[in-house]
């Protein structure tokens, strides 16, 4: 007669540990999760891109709103290799917009590249930065800009239109 505890012990042993089988299907799983997963962040870095572009919009129509409603001069300064941009007012200096907090200083994500130009205003006062800087006067006038912030495929352009409106225009990006 059979020991029923030694049969136990020879079908526990037995089934101990994964075939090999069952190995190469977790890691078939694995790397398919692992492909999604990356297609997925590729797809969303253009869609932060973009995203930081209509802010960006956003934040100048709101800064024009504010110069016009304070009858002041204000300002955004741009610092491209930071990929940084913060909010001024003009007060015989530049200074830092601190009662709104909508105005804080914003870092644009590093996964991301920018190019920043600003053309000349006269009315900025003596010392503005060549370049940097988007005035915005106290009609709410906006001087001329481009910001292009840089996803994967594409690029989203920041700038005035001829009505000086603010718009956001979607380009595919060329590796250059």
């Amino acid at each position: 007669m059979i020991n029923p505890r030694t049969q136990y012990s020879s079908q526990a042993i037995r089934q101990r540990g994964f075939t090999l089988l069952e190995i190469m299907v977790v890691v078939l799983l694995i790397g398919v999760t692992v492909t999604l997963i990356a297609l997925n962040l590729e797809r969303d870095i253009d869609q932060v891109a973009e995203q930081e572009a209509r802010r960006f919009a956003a934040l100048v129509e709101h800064l024009r709103d504010e110069s016009i409603l304070t009858g002041r001069l204000h300002g955004i300064e741009v610092d491209e290799p930071e990929r940084r941009y913060k909010f001024l007012r003009f007060d015989k200096k530049w200074l830092p917009v601190e009662q709104d907090d909508s105005f804080r200083p914003r870092v644009i994500p590093d996964y991301l590249n920018i190019q920043f130009n600003a053309g000349p205003d006269q009315n900025a006062g003596q010392d503005q930065k060549d370049n940097t800087l988007v005035v915005v006067d106290a009609l709410g006038e906006i001087q001329p800009f481009f910001l292009t912030i840089i996803g994967k495929d594409f690029e989203y352009v920041v700038n005035l239109n001829s009505n000086q409106n603010v718009e956001v225009e979607r380009k595919p990006h060329e590796e250059g």
